[in-house]
């Protein structure tokens, strides 16, 4: 299995890979990986790090077993739809509070 991330824009920037399945399949297709993902160029190398680029690097990330590229993609989602609830309760919070629409008074609070 893999989960993908990269949305419409993927097919220009690369798709990040989370790759679940037995080792000797995921080497096996280890080319086809490193077609679609991202690659070397698409971000700096984190300073500090010397020597051969882990796969991570390149976009992609066995995840272990049948099944665990879709649980961490998951997992992925689940961080983003959370973050985006946040996002809109405060933009909510600021709207019906009418934040930037009356001037306030100085005081010692402000």
């Amino acid at each position: 299995d893999c989960g993908t991330s990269g949305g419409v824009w993927g097919i220009d920037r690369g798709y990040c890979l989370m790759i679940g399945g037995e080792a000797e399949v995921v080497k096996h297709l280890e080319p086809i990986f490193l077609t679609i993902a991202p690659g070397m160029g698409s971000a700096p190398r984190t300073p500090g790090r010397t020597g051969k680029a882990p796969t991570e690097e390149h976009g992609y990330l066995h995840c272990g077993p049948n099944g665990a590229g879709h649980f961490v993609k998951m997992v992925h989602n689940g961080i983003e739809y959370g973050m985006m609830a946040a996002f809109a309760e405060g933009l909510n919070v600021l709207h019906n509070a009418n934040a930037g629409k009356k001037s306030a008074a100085s005081d010692a609070e402000t």
